[in-house]
């Protein structure tokens, strides 16, 4: 499990091991996404591609897509055979790509909304558009002469839908999450002026319904949550219909637009992923709504489908792959072709990964599932436990460098599904309401205990990491009396209560709900070293209040480490800070685990 000649992955490497592909979606017969490359800064640009052809960037490595609408930003591209247009990352704004010359804005410089959600049928180019007195969808003149408000909210909008002269659209309160609840609706679209009044068709306040399309059958598909799990469902015009009933997430948390986690086969067949958490199944589900698994070689998808005749692509990985846009013939397992970006740096080192275990242990009166990385090494080995962000995100089956680079140093890294993950249900994930830094923090430790008494983790040797909402967990495991002997906590919610005034307006919601008696993390209450890194520019989790924990940690003599990485946003996303980041964690652990234990 360790690189060439038995060194180390180096993490400077490893930081650009980082490309990532992201909103595939196919047009007349071609594929399209945004990618990411670490060797341009973290520039997010727009791909181009046909099956077995050549990829090509669509715009200038200068010119990075995204935007923040609802914070996260998503749908930031809507494209024809010959035009093209994009939000930029640099003021969330609508540009049209040009052959020659600078994109061409669509919006005025002086606009104060952020633009997100591009969608474009029947000639219809459609966005979402928000500021912090609420959100709006609007049609756009692709000439760039007008912009007309189709539907107002002092809440939220996403994910506007137009097809046979009906827009479908998500719209949910300010005081609530879209994974918690939201509503589908349904209006003529007007050749002028706002919308009518809609017709509800699914949600409610306790249904989140997600990724709405119209089918071509004329039909409204989208995906609730109604029986507990995110399920398709289709909508006549008249009645809602369930298309494939099962007990499985078919959807991910909509934490950013452009969501396409289901696809239209030519022979009325639809395509459709799966997940239990940590795998990620492909499925296609006829007109009678009987379904097939389909032997696709991956653990690991994106929510994004894209179809193309009678292949599929995918943004795809395994626990030996990264992820990688592969097209897929459903009637063969092996991907038809694949687009995969290696980085070009020094040689890569001889590298194997062994697949992670997936494992169990009870955590109050629940079952906890984590997936296990073991170094090819025998008896205890020093433990890092891995608290996701969100916390509503899962845990996949693939290949992730950054464990890798622990596991090469001999940890064994455990990356856990706590209560409030997804993929396993609305009411595991809604078990976190008014328990954060209780319920998280408890079943990390027991994944813990579990490794400490099966003698695979080291006593005096046990860590935990998390980054953002993952990283207010590991600093409230630092308050805990056992079994946790040091604490990395990167972009750290550090106090709930403050962070809903501090949060972007779409999360602020989500801090409320979450909030439980722990409160803030309180520097008199750690137990044990930490480190807290963070980006000066993180405009998610302020800097400021990492700064003032570390001052109470400084004024008390606690031990304690602090890396603050100027102009870093909140996911330290460009090269330089993952490898900072990467070092300082490893260094931190190092100096805390037994003398002679690591390399």
């Amino acid at each position: 499990m360790t690189g060439k000649n038995n060194e180390p992955l180096d993490a400077e490497w490893v930081a650009r091991k980082h490309t990532t592909y992201d909103e595939l979606t196919s047009a007349d017969g071609e594929l399209w996404w945004i990618q990411s490359d670490p060797d341009l800064g973290g520039t997010r640009r727009l791909m181009r591609a046909r099956p077995q052809e050549k990829a090509h960037p669509q715009t200038p490595p200068e010119l990075s897509l995204g935007g923040w609408l609802h914070a996260y930003g998503g749908g930031a591209y809507a494209v024809t055979t010959d035009r093209q247009w994009i939000i930029s990352a640099e003021d969330s704004k609508i540009y049209e790509l040009a052959d020659v010359g600078a994109p061409r804005p669509i919006v005025p410089a002086d606009d104060r909304f952020l633009y997100g959600d591009l969608h474009l049928a029947d000639g219809n180019l459609l966005a979402v558009r928000g500021n912090d007195h609420g959100d709006e969808i609007v049609k756009v003149d692709t000439d760039g002469q007008s912009m007309r408000v189709l539907v107002s909210s002092s809440g939220f909008l996403a994910a506007p839908r137009c097809g046979s002269g009906l827009l479908a659209y998500l719209e949910w309160d300010g005081d609530r999450m879209p994974w918690d609840s939201t509503r589908l609706q349904v209006t003529d679209l007007p050749e002028h002026g706002p919308a009518p009044s809609p017709k509800l068709v699914a949600g409610g306040e306790e249904e989140s319904v997600v990724q709405p399309a119209w089918g071509p059958d004329g039909m409204l598909y989208f995906l609730s949550d109604r029986t507990g799990w995110w399920n398709l469902y289709r909508w006549d015009g008249l009645r809602v219909h369930a298309v494939a009933p099962m007990d499985a997430d078919c959807a991910p948390a909509p934490w950013e637009g452009g969501y396409q986690s289901f696809g239209f086969l030519p022979g009325g067949e639809i395509v459709l992923t799966v997940s239990d958490g940590f795998r990620t199944r492909l499925i296609t589900v006829g007109g009678d709504g009987h379904y097939r698994e389909q032997e696709a070689d991956v653990t690991s998808v994106k929510p994004y489908v894209a179809v193309l005749g009678q292949q599929v692509a995918l943004i795809a990985s395994t626990p030996t792959s990264t992820p990688s846009i592969r097209v897929f013939d459903l009637a063969s397992p092996i991907p038809a072709w694949r687009w995969d970006f290696p980085t070009p740096m020094h040689e890569q080192p001889q590298y194997s990964c062994a697949a992670p275990t997936i494992r169990e242990v009870r955590s109050s009166s629940t079952n906890i599932r984590y997936l296990l990385h073991r170094p090819p090494v025998n008896g205890p080995v020093p433990l890092l436990v891995r608290a996701h962000p969100g916390p509503t995100d899962d845990v996949p089956m693939r290949l992730d460098w950054t464990v890798q680079y622990f596991v090469a140093r001999g940890f064994a890294v455990a990356d856990v599904a706590y209560r409030g993950s997804t993929g396993q249900g609305r009411q595991f994930r809604q078990a976190l309401h008014g328990h954060w830094g209780e319920f998280d923090v408890e079943d990390c430790a027991a994944v813990a205990q579990q490794l400490l008494a099966d003698g695979t983790a080291l006593r005096g040797a046990v860590f935990i990491s998390g980054a953002s909402a993952g990283g207010y967990t590991a600093l409230q495991a630092a308050c805990l009396t056992g079994p946790f002997t040091g604490a990395a906590a990167t972009s750290a919610i550090t106090d709930p209560k403050r962070w809903t005034i501090t949060a972007p307006r779409f999360q602020r919601p989500h801090a409320a709900v979450l909030a439980g008696p722990v409160g803030a993390v309180r520097a008199e209450a750690i137990r044990v070293p930490v480190l807290l890194v963070h980006g000066t520019s993180d405009d998610i989790a302020t800097v400021a209040d990492a700064r003032r924990l570390a001052a109470e940690l400084q004024a008390r003599g606690a031990d304690h480490e602090t890396l603050f990485l100027e102009g870093g946003d909140h996911y330290l996303s460009v090269p330089e800070s993952r490898r900072a980041v990467l070092e300082a964690e490893l260094r931190f652990f190092q100096r805390i685990t037994p003398v002679g234990v690591l390399p």
